[in-house]
């Protein structure tokens, strides 16, 4: 019991470390943004997405901010949403949007396994995961037009304001941070703790599991449940498997392929509810944050499940 607790106190404390001075940098950033009024200005270089989408400017400021530190540009969009600046849908939608500026950075991760491990297998695996990531954003990008007002994306920040010295700004940006922080640290911190204990318990070793065994119903060859099941631990450990049977000639590169994706799918519900559930949670709370991850998990594994079926049967490669 005692150990349990220990156990759950220091996961807890390691996710609030990576999480919380994220979420500080983000909302004092967007403060600082909001009272030097530049935010229009940075944003006018995602502009046209946020534009064809129907999104305020500020929205596109967190987009490129994304590119940099998730939590800190989903804590942004929170600020923007607090202030009344964005409405809910807008909310979601522009969190959605952020998920994708996260895909392309994650180069920097897979990049150095899947290459040295896979070789141009590696490479193309990676290309689809973009590909995905690009879909699932005109998908949202698309909604957003059909249901949002043309109005939403007049900016609300005048182009002519009243100057201001950089003391008055951090002034400014450090009071409005500390209200709007005091109310995300008390979600934050009991949403961590709760996420920790889960972990600890094995719920999500139990999940994961029942997902594994729901692999059966997609066209990947027996060898390949191999890859699916070291998937679960990492995504060091499925590339490594799966080059041990791509190098044997178990398989070919074209069920490497498609095996991966079917073990990013089952692997993206545990890996959701674990790590995006509580980063979404814990920033947004409870109902928009779960809210967030559905519409993001859902709709990443709808376009992935169809590209995995227009392999599997419209190219052969099942």
């Amino acid at each position: 019991m005692y150990d349990s607790i220990i156990q759950t106190v220091t996961l807890a404390a390691s996710l609030l470390g990576e999480m919380v001075p994220m979420m500080i940098a983000g909302v004092f950033l967007a403060e600082m943004l909001v009272a030097l009024n530049v935010a229009g200005k940075i944003a006018v270089f995602s502009r046209p997405l946020t534009t064809f989408a129907r999104l305020r400017e500020e929205c596109g400021t967190s987009f490129l901010m994304a590119f940099v530190s998730p939590p800190a540009a989903n804590a942004m969009l929170l600020d923007y949403h607090t202030k009344e600046i964005i409405n809910r849908k807008e909310l979601i939608i522009a969190a959605t949007m952020n998920s994708f500026p996260t895909v392309v950075m994650h180069w920097r991760y897979l990049l150095p396994v899947y290459i040295p491990l896979l070789g141009i297998p590696g490479l193309i695996y990676f290309g689809l995961l973009m590909l995905v990531g690009l879909v699932k954003t005109v998908v949202i990008m698309l909604y957003g037009r059909a249901v949002l007002t043309p109005t939403a994306c007049t900016p609300v920040i005048p182009e002519e304001e009243p100057a201001v010295t950089l003391r008055e700004a951090l002034e400014t940006a450090w009071a409005s941070s500390i209200k709007i922080l005091k109310r995300l640290l008390s979600i934050t911190i009991p949403t961590i703790v709760i996420v920790a204990f889960l972990i600890n318990a094995g719920t999500f070793d139990l999940l994961a599991g029942w997902m594994q065994g729901a692999g059966g119903v997609f066209p990947v060859p027996p060898e390949g449940f191999a890859i699916i099941a070291a998937q679960f631990g990492s995504f060091v450990a499925g590339a490594s498997v799966a080059s041990t049977l791509l190098a044997t000639g178990d398989m070919t590169w074209q069920q490497i392929i498609l095996t991966l994706l079917v073990g990013n799918v089952l692997t993206s519900v545990t890996r959701s509810i674990r790590w995006l559930g509580s980063s979404y949670i814990a920033i947004f709370g409870v109902r928009t944050g779960a809210e967030i991850m559905l519409v993001s998990t859902g709709l990443r594994n709808g376009i992935m499940v169809m590209l995995v079926a227009v392999l599997a049967y419209g190219l052969g490669w099942g």
